[in-house]
């Protein structure tokens, strides 16, 4: 399992980018310049965030980031360049969170399978309850993060920010793939997405299943989602393999899929 976590972990931080390194002095202790660096970076991913989370990527500029986190502007351009290169950095360092996390969970959730590949609600599981239970917690970035990503979800100019969550999209394919061995490799990957599109229309919190239900679901339930969402997901997984012909075409093309 430790092996596992920290392989994993390898591979999200050779794609996810990385703060910049802080400097050093003597003996270990680092330099006040590079302590008010420190400060001043992390007050502008901030603001960032809740810009971004509340305003949307297009409704903020960088000036308006830079007076909310109370530092000029030419400080965003030095830690970070661009406003784009700020999104992704907003978004790199709680999906490095999350990534952990779920990977943990499905390590867990493998532990727990014995020789066996885990069940596909356990993988469902593994997947949601990580991010979906954060939405619950003290911490507003969370609510914020939840936003950015249902907008690098369905916006078509973000998508080359979304690669900073391949890692994790990638290691619960892969687990997909071992639960449901007779399911053709391009039903796995649109399952994810089905998947994907189900967390995000829960995390996108618009209100509209107030509205629908009359007030008998609320968008703020997570728990109540996550017992609705895991079984309604992974029963749509497992239909995936069990189609008529897709055993045939499977055997046809070698095992591929």
């Amino acid at each position: 399992m430790k092996t596992e976590i920290a392989l994993s972990r390898k591979v999200a931080r050779a794609v996810l980018p990385r703060s910049k390194p802080a400097l050093r002095g003597i003996r270990g202790v680092r330099p006040a310049a590079s302590r008010r660096g420190d400060t001043t970076r992390l007050a502008i991913l901030n603001a960032a965030e809740r810009c971004f989370g509340e305003g949307g990527f297009d409704g903020v500029s960088l000036r308006t980031i830079t007076e909310v986190a109370g530092v000029d502007l030419a400080l965003a351009n030095y830690h970070f360049g661009s406003k784009d290169n700020l999104l992704r950095e907003v978004i790199a360092r709680r999906a490095r969170i999350v990534h952990d996390d779920r990977v943990r969970a499905l390590e867990a959730a493998r532990h727990d399978a014995g020789v066996r590949s885990p069940s596909i609600e356990a993988i469902v599981t593994a997947f949601l309850e990580p991010l979906l239970r954060r939405l619950n917690g003290g911490d507003r970035g969370w609510r914020y993060y939840a936003s950015l990503v249902s907008q690098l979800d369905v916006l078509p100019q973000f998508i080359g920010l979304t690669k900073v969550l391949d890692p994790t999209a990638l290691h619960f394919i892969n687990a997909l793939r071992v639960a449901l061995p007779e399911a053709p490799s391009r039903s796995i990957y649109w399952g994810y997405m089905f998947l994907l599109g189900a967390m995000v229309q829960v995390m996108s919190a618009t209100g509209r299943i107030e509205r629908l239900s009359s007030g008998l679901c609320r968008s703020n339930d997570i728990e109540g989602a996550l017992r609705e969402m895991v079984p309604f997901v992974s029963a749509g997984l497992r239909a995936l393999e069990a189609r008529p012909g897709h055993k045939r075409a499977r055997r046809k093309a070698g095992g591929g899929g």
